[in-house]
């Protein structure tokens, strides 16, 4: 059979295998929580590092069997496992919260793992047996391999959209399973990878009825307001479902329809508008019903960004006050689709009024490239938890919020324009540190009379609230400007425990006898002094530290941290109390913890015990090492580097496109030329790695002088501009694993599926590890550690006269 036969094979099981990880991304942050796209990255790789050890330790497998057919029903089995494997996700009741306290948990966890990590372990069996026996043909292999993998990630742009988070599943099964021809010698085979092919693609476009994805009770938005959706669509970044509320008029509770995001992560709704906006006016004459006109009371006719605007409260708000103009800028296109076009009757023409402009874009982004001044800039409970569906653990980055971003707004604003935001009350200390430091930073030495800050009342008056609201003021506020803002706020009412409550003050400049941690935030001198005395992260984010919504600091982070989060027992409370835990940092160490046992288990102890049975050769260590820099290296290098271009081109869904495949093609034309240019052990040691460490830290230091420089060009410019400065790096990136292959391939070929499994493993610590230093220290420093792993890799190859 034609060699050309395995690198289409190859690249239809990559292809396959990054469909497959992408899609469960998008199925764990909807059924679980966001935090659990980390776990698919993990468990696929487990399964990966799994497959390699299993193929090193299994001789007749390795070399014994019919190359052909083990390939081709290898493509068979995983199209079928992983089918099967995504309908046992759907049966088990896998509840993460309640480990602690429910001891089933101590059981169903690991089954979960390995029922994610098995069709991973599957493809991991095909790619890893071709390196083996055609190591010869690493270079054109692994090139095939990442080609692959990019299309991998260009494909879920589209099956995303079109079939959904089932449906995506299940389409990967089935190109999985289309690998079988090329890879078989025999009509049967042929004929049943067809058959399976095109069942299996045939059944996608319905999958999301037939196997429909079950959402932890822990978060189900329509458990709590019973009712039905009426409309649901997926993208790449987050699956909405739209409920309504029918009208009763007699208990007087009007129509409404509300978005749902990743099955109760986030909601966004609106009260029904048919009748006509200014009829709801008339019903509704009060400003109590219009929270963040609080903001803009002494402002008349003000110019409104609202970023983040969702179903479209704060529009409403603004029209009542006779807004001049409101730019709504709203990340996601399902939901402005619906509000404007779908469903623009029941929202009563609200999106398409004269005085308002709708963009799809991300805030920060758009208001980077703003030259527009306004009155105010509102942003309502922007939380963005949803894993971004490129593999990249943005564990909830945003940044519209960050340091960087108050600067932004501070340009853009009047000189009497006001930010007023609303986030969980906890996150409130955050905000007056970031935005204290930008006024300091603009020559502003009194802060106290810049801000203002309420929350809605909770049934237990120690417990924070989820929704804290905050105003600063470019200028001081004046006394009869907080006089207006207090009269409005202690009228705003909320119903807790059946009983009418009063909003109630957090900061006020003019109100003498509120002693909290705001005047703290603002009369001290020294606030760097303040952040170490909470054990909450309340120091500004950054760009370069993007995690606003990060809650404690790693060194206050202990024993107890792992019960509080683990503990949960009531699923019905268990989301309202996950929202004040430190949910994402306490399951990145679980899953770093969980990554270095496993690799010891399945690696280290095995290495041993086969080190006597043919891989005894000089280095075996150094090159071992050698691998897990490369899987290490590689990985931080991609996370840094996508959470850079996030915020550069805006929509998530062009930062899977470009970034991940064009990064990934990149580097298989690296692997390539490895081979073309026959590249040894000597000649990566003394140029290709060098010159990579170089690209690296130039590119580094380049790309944020060229994003400021160029963030005012049109898209398909920054596209264009963003792939010509990862091209070079890429190729560079793509050369030392083929040639670490071919190296030790002279020595012995059962040594390639250990280089396999030890780059896999180590890929799966250093994105763990990638984000919790990211956290820690900035992106910045995670490059420039990355830089150091793969100078560490120079020094570990031996050169040629030496290996």
């Amino acid at each position: 059979m034609s060699k050309s036969n395995f690198f289409i094979g190859i690249f239809l099981v990559s292809l396959a295998t990054l469909l497959l990880e992408l899609s469960l991304t998008r199925v764990m942050s909807v059924a679980l929580w966001y935090h659990f796209g980390f776990l698919v990255i993990s468990t696929a790789l487990l399964g990966f590092g799994t497959a390699g050890v299993v193929l090193a330790s299994w001789k007749k497998l390795r070399e014994g069997m019919d190359l052909n057919q083990t390939l081709a029903w290898l493509s068979l089995l995983f199209g079928a496992v992983t089918i099967v494997s995504f309908w046992v996700l759907q049966k088990i009741p896998f509840n993460p919260f309640s480990v602690a306290t429910d001891k089933r948990q101590l059981y169903i966890m690991p089954l979960y793992y390995i029922t994610i990590s098995t069709p991973f372990f599957v493809s991991g069996l095909i790619i890893s047996l071709l390196f083996t026996r055609l190591s010869k043909n690493m270079s054109r292999l692994y090139a095939v391999d990442l080609i692959g993998a990019a299309l991998g990630c260009l494909l879920i742009v589209w099956t995303m959209p079109n079939l959904g988070g089932s449906g995506s599943v299940v389409m990967a099964a089935a190109v999985g399973a289309l690998a079988a021809f090329p890879f078989s010698n025999r009509w049967s085979f042929k004929t049943t990878s067809i058959i399976l092919a095109v069942c299996l693609g045939a059944f996608a476009f319905v999958a999301n009825r037939y196997l429909p994805i079950t959402i932890s009770m822990n978060k189900r938005f329509a458990t709590l307001i019973k009712a039905v959706p009426i409309f649901s669509a997926w993208n790449t970044f987050s699956y909405i479902e739209l409920f309504e509320r029918k009208k009763n008029e007699a208990a007087r509770v009007p129509a409404r329809r509300q978005f749902v995001i990743d099955g109760g992560t986030a909601a966004t709704g609106m009260d029904e508008l048919s009748e006509g906006i200014e009829n709801y006016f008339k019903q509704h004459p009060d400003d109590t019903s219009y929270l963040s006109v609080v903001s803009y009371l002494h402002i008349p006719n003000p110019s409104i960004l609202n970023i983040g605007s969702g179903a479209g409260a704060e529009v409403l708000d603004g029209l009542y006050k006779n807004a001049k103009k409101i730019t709504c800028v709203e990340i996601n296109p399902i939901i402005n689709d619906v509000v404007k076009y779908k469903m623009n009757d029941f929202w009563g023409g609200l999106f398409r009024h004269p005085q308002v402009e709708l963009v799809t874009e991300e805030g920060r982004n758009y208001i980077n490239r703003s030259n527009q001044q306004y009155d105010v800039i509102v942003s309502s409970h922007t939380i963005s938890n949803a894993a971004v569906a490129s593999g990249a653990l943005s564990l909830a980055e945003n940044y519209v919020l960050t340091k960087e971003a108050f600067q932004e707004y501070y340009e853009h604003l009047t000189p009497q324009g006001t930010i007023f935001f609303t986030r969980p009350e906890m996150h409130m200390p955050r905000l007056f540190t970031t935005a204290r430091e930008v006024l300091a930073e603009n020559g502003i030495t009194d802060f106290t009379k810049h801000f203002y800050a309420f929350r809605q009342p909770t049934a237990n008056k120690n417990e924070p609230s989820f929704n804290g609201c905050y105003v600063m003021k470019k200028t001081p506020f004046t006394e009869e400007e907080v006089q207006r803002m207090d009269s409005l706020v202690y009228h705003l009412r909320s119903v807790v425990g059946g009983k009418s409550r009063s909003f109630e003050m957090l900061y006020s400049p003019y109100h003498d006898g509120i002693n909290n941690i705001y005047d703290t935030i603002l009369n001290t001198a020294n606030i760097k002094n303040v952040y170490s005395l909470y054990a909450r992260q309340i120091a500004p984010a950054t760009d370069d530290r993007p995690f606003f919504n990060q809650h404690m600091r790693w060194s206050s982070i202990g024993w107890k941290s792992f019960g509080d989060v683990f503990s949960q027992d009531n699923p019905g409370a268990a989301r309202m109390a996950l929202e004040n835990k430190p949910i994402a940092e306490v399951t990145l160490l679980l899953i770093l913890l969980q990554s270095v046992i496993l690799a010891a288990v399945l690696i280290l102890i095995p290495l041993f015990r086969f080190s006597r049975e043919g891989l005894q050769f000089p280095n075996r260590w150094r090159y071992l090492t050698y691998f897990a820099c490369l899987g290490l290296g590689f990985i931080m290098i991609e996370i840094s580097f996508i959470q850079r271009f996030t915020l550069y081109l805006g929509q998530p869904v062009f930062t899977l496109a470009v970034i991940i495949a064009g990064l990934l093609l990149s580097t298989g034309i690296g692997s390539y030329l490895s081979g073309k240019l026959n590249i040894n052990s000597t000649l990566l040691r003394r140029r290709y790695i060098p010159a990579l460490l170089v690209v690296l830290l130039v590119t580094s230091l380049l790309t944020p002088l060229l994003f400021k420089l160029t963030i005012h060009w049109p898209l398909m410019v920054r596209i264009v501009l963003t792939l010509l400065l990862l091209a070079p790096m890429g190729i560079l990136l793509g050369i030392p694993f083929p040639t670490g292959i071919k190296a030790v391939a002279e020595k012995s070929d059962a040594f390639i599926p250990w280089a396999w499994g030890v780059n896999g493993f180590f890929t799966v610590i250093g994105s763990v590890g990638a984000v919790i230093l990211g956290m820690m220290l900035g992106f910045k420093i995670v490059i420039l550690l990355a830089a150091l792993v793969y100078l560490a890799a120079l020094f570990l190859i031996p050169s040629k006269q030496n290996a």
